[in-house]
């Protein structure tokens, strides 16, 4: 990308992304001891609850951030996200929309809705940085858009 920001491989990053909706976000819910329906529910309290549920061996297995907390997080940003992205993260990965319905719901056909899908997930990852570091970036050798100097 250049000066501001560095060049991410987007789709390592979308897998990261994906991998952590589908496999570590199940994990924290079920550290954090709250159930899937709970998260799931229009009236989640994205703010908490200011109770604090921590023990060592969460905090060793989570990080600097208990599961609670990276649960409440991953759905403030997701609330936070453009509305169709919002819809997407929300609908698809949180509860579990299929393909189709997550078309018929937006409106666009499989391929734009594939698109839109992608660019939330890179989204979120931008969102998340503060956490947590889902991007995949590109080594400076790496990059194909320098050109040599000779």
């Amino acid at each position: 990308m250049g000066l501001l920001l560095p060049d991410i491989d987007e789709e390592k990053t979308i897998k990261n992304v994906k991998n952590y909706f589908e496999h570590e976000f199940p994990r924290l819910i079920a550290q954090s001891h709250m159930s899937l329906t709970y998260v799931q529910s229009p009236s989640f309290d994205c703010i908490g609850s200011g109770i604090n549920t921590r023990n060592t061996q969460e905090d060793k297995i989570v990080g600097k951030l208990g599961a609670k907390e990276y649960i409440q997080i991953t759905m403030k940003l997701i609330s936070n996200c453009p509305h169709d992205y919002m819809v997407i993260l929300k609908n698809y990965y949180i509860h579990n929309m299929t393909n189709i319905d997550l078309q018929e719901l937006l409106g666009y056909g499989q391929t734009r809705c594939n698109e839109l899908k992608n660019m939330a997930l890179l989204y979120f990852a931008d969102a998340f940085i503060d956490y947590y570091d889902l991007h995949v970036y590109i080594p400076e050798n790496k990059k194909s858009d320098v050109m040599p100097t000779y």
